[in-house]
């Protein structure tokens, strides 16, 4: 069963609804009525409530409970649930049956548990899985209360694996949280009017921002074959050492404004960082001004037309150096090659 539950939890880090499956396992490890990962206020502990919950009464984090039932638990016992209460002074941050700090039949106010006993719920034991400023997050076990046995099963259950599924959890938040940044970068890009997208090794279209999505429209960009390989028109200017950009470019693309394209590498787990190969963010920016005949500065090298469009584009020379690679000294001598064969003399007369 250990073995059972590490496959699906690892399983279940890239989308939260394959934590449903982990919540699936553990009831039927442990014999429970139904489990739940929850977030919580900080300070008094009461569920806040997921989208989906807001929308249907329904989440893939909750397991085991009839719609209705947790319609009614939102609606008129979220706020008053002892349980949630008895937390704040006896904080799960390790498995805790929650009867032995706040026992139902102690209670005044039995609103909550005659809600429960319908359910065939007498108990919970109750861990955390994470904890943020302002919140955590909350595994709940629900009992079944026709078993004798049931809350020495899922205590022992949730003892011998908490440690184990906090893990998981918190690796998974990880992810999501990472895709998320990834998509609010892109999403930035967007306002600044930039067209960015997320390659992967060999140039295949991962993610891309509503800018980006634009020039693919138009056919100024494109993307080939079914794994999407990113097409680039064979004027741009390319920025970057991505290896496989010389090969994506095409003629094959609608007319359009000529480009400058820009690439970069990132690691996309830092766990292999020297094994996985790398992946790529790139812009796209229109070159102002520019025709989009790839003849039109045939007489200066690939190095020497990424200065030329570094500097129009307000770069000083020490700059465009770092942005196309070479040192300073190396970057004013390919400015002073430029300037000579385009017999100008300083940046002004490009702008």
């Amino acid at each position: 069963m250990h073995e059972d539950l590490v496959l699906r939890t690892v399983e279940a880090i890239p989308e939260p609804q394959r934590w449903h499956r982990v919540l699936e396992t553990i009831i039927a490890a442990t014999g429970a009525k139904a489990a739940m990962i929850t977030l919580r206020d900080a300070g008094n502990c009461q569920i806040v409530n997921d989208d989906a919950l807001e929308r249907e009464f329904h989440s893939p984090l909750v397991c085991g409970f009839p719609q209705e039932a947790i319609r009614y638990y939102l609606e008129e016992l979220r706020t008053i649930d002892p349980w949630a209460e008895a937390q704040i002074t006896h904080y799960p941050s390790r498995p805790l049956q929650m009867s032995s700090v706040c026992p139902p039949d102690d209670y005044p106010d039995q609103r909550f548990f005659s809600w429960l006993r319908p359910t065939g719920i007498n108990d919970t034991i109750a861990f955390e899985l994470d904890r943020m400023p302002g919140h955590w997050t909350a595994c709940n076990i629900f009992l079944d209360a026709a078993l004798p046995d049931a809350a020495e099963r899922a205590l022992a259950f949730a003892q011998e694996h908490y440690r184990f599924l906090r893990k998981a959890w918190q690796s998974g938040q990880q992810l999501v949280h990472s895709r998320q940044s990834n998509r609010a970068a892109l999403d930035h890009m967007a306002q600044l009017e930039i067209a960015a997208c997320i390659a992967g090794p060999s140039g295949e279209l991962i993610g891309a921002n509503s800018a980006f999505d634009g020039f693919l429209a138009k056919g100024w960009v494109g993307v080939t074959g079914p794994r999407r390989r990113l097409s680039i028109p064979r004027s741009a200017l390319l920025f970057g050492e991505a290896p496989w950009l010389e090969q994506v470019l095409s003629d094959d693309l609608g007319e359009g404004p000529a480009l400058s394209v820009s690439a970069s590498s990132f690691t996309p787990d830092p766990l292999y960082a020297e094994k996985r190969k790398k992946w790529w963010f790139l812009t796209f920016r229109e070159r102002r001004g520019i025709a989009a005949s790839p003849d039109e500065f045939s007489v200066l090298t690939e190095r020497e037309r990424q200065m030329l469009e570094a500097v129009r584009e307000g770069a000083n020379v020490s700059t465009a150096g770092v942005a196309i690679g070479v040192g300073r000294t190396r970057a004013f001598e390919i400015w002073a090659s430029v300037k000579d064969k385009l017999g100008i003399t300083n940046a002004h007369q490009l702008r």
